[in-house]
């Protein structure tokens, strides 16, 4: 799978979204491709600009991607992401319409956490104080106008109305490791530390041992008839971002991690299936029994990570859930156009769709990596 991985990314992915995936002409990365090969026109959120940034700086590291084609569209990414998504605040804004206005000028949470995300990535290729010091200013303005007394952010909709989520804390999180990795300054740590808090203390369930999705303005879990929901996709996806964590500050994670993956493993997976749900309740049983593509690859990346950690009598358990996952998300990838995708398997298992979304390579990129250069070390 390994090589199978390396040559479906290089013969099929990055040729196609790096030509058609790229506006030649008015600048930034399209939201999708349809599956007869035609790039869509609409809006372009600017967390596609981010993860697309990263996609190619992945793509360049791996091999995949010529060094010198990724690294121009991260430049390039990075240029358009200032000029129609950067408000004076400190903030980014959700979206824009083709012709550069804004569609959305809601500063929520996600859109914050994957802009930081971007300038990390614009560094990586080419660092500048310019760079950074947006990046704090951004990280300035969270502290300023978005920070909650205990803990954490607030989510915002278009109405201003606020809302309280652990995931887009995980992507901040996950922004926050990605500058630590790169630079020095405490800003990056200060935020890490504010999210992992949080996530011990409130996110996670002390009675069920699972991460909440939802919560009030105090960090309760939102609750119905007694539950609340959560999604495997996310445990898998904080348990590695702890990993990296721990590698960077030394805080000890590791019984934490490992629990969110296996509470994953046991309830959260179709043992017939193999998918991953996409959403559970409380007491471990599916709320849906759709499986939308990413939680594979979460379920990739965490087998692989927290596997290299484990005992040699338990890495069988994480280099099967890692090539089980691969397994299913390569199903995925059979649609009428190479280098695509399919969103979700239903829950009778039929794929659907007519298009992939750009927003879904970070995904599988990220997961292709973790699998070339660990999965052999388990």
């Amino acid at each position: 799978m390994i090589e199978k991985s390396k040559q479906w990314l290089a013969n099929d992915v990055y040729p196609l979204w790096s030509t058609t995936g790229v506006d030649k002409t008015k600048g930034g990365f399209i939201e999708n491709i349809s599956f007869d090969g035609s790039a869509m026109d609409i809006p372009r959120r600017s967390m596609v600009q981010a993860r697309q940034m990263y996609s190619f700086v992945t793509g360049a590291n791996l091999g995949v991607c010529k060094k010198e084609v990724a690294h121009s569209l991260v430049e390039m990414g990075g240029r358009y992401l200032m000029q129609n998504y950067s408000v004076p605040s400190g903030a980014f804004i959700h979206s824009i319409n083709l012709d550069g206005t804004p569609k959305s000028s809601n500063p929520d949470l996600y859109t914050e956490a994957f802009a930081l995300f971007a300038l990390a990535q614009a560094y990586i290729v080419k660092p500048s104080a310019e760079i950074k010091d947006r990046a704090k200013s951004l990280v300035q303005y969270l502290n300023r106008e978005r920070a909650v007394s205990g803990g954490g952010f607030t989510e915002m909709d278009e109405k201003g109305n606020l809302s309280y989520k652990s995931n887009p804390h995980m992507h901040m999180f996950e922004s926050a490791i990605a500058w630590m990795q790169i630079d020095q300054d405490p800003e990056w740590k200060e935020l890490g530390h504010n999210i992992i808090t949080l996530c011990l203390n409130k996110f996670i369930d002390p009675e069920t041992g699972v991460l909440g999705e939802y919560f009030d303005k105090d960090w309760n879990h939102l609750r119905e008839n007694g539950l609340f929901v959560y999604e495997p996709g996310h445990q898998y996806e904080w348990a590695w971002l702890m990993s990296l964590y721990e590698g960077l500050t030394g805080q000890d994670l590791k019984s934490v991690r490992h629990n969110l993956f296996l509470l994953a493993e046991k309830y959260g997976t179709s043992r017939t299936r193999k998918v991953v749900f996409d959403e559970m309740r409380s007491n471990y049983t599916p709320k849906t029994q759709s499986s939308r593509f990413w939680p594979q690859c979460e379920r990739i990346k965490a087998a692989c990570r927290l596997g290299t950690e484990a005992n040699a009598d338990q890495k069988e358990i994480y280099a099967r859930g890692a090539d089980e996952a691969m397994e299913t998300l390569f199903k995925f990838f059979q649609t009428p156009l190479r280098g695509t995708w399919y969103d979700m398997l239903s829950d009778k298992d039929e794929f659907n769709g007519t298009f992939a979304k750009a927003s879904s390579l970070y995904h599988i990129v990220n997961a292709m990596e973790e699998y070339i250069n660990l999965r052999p070390r388990l």
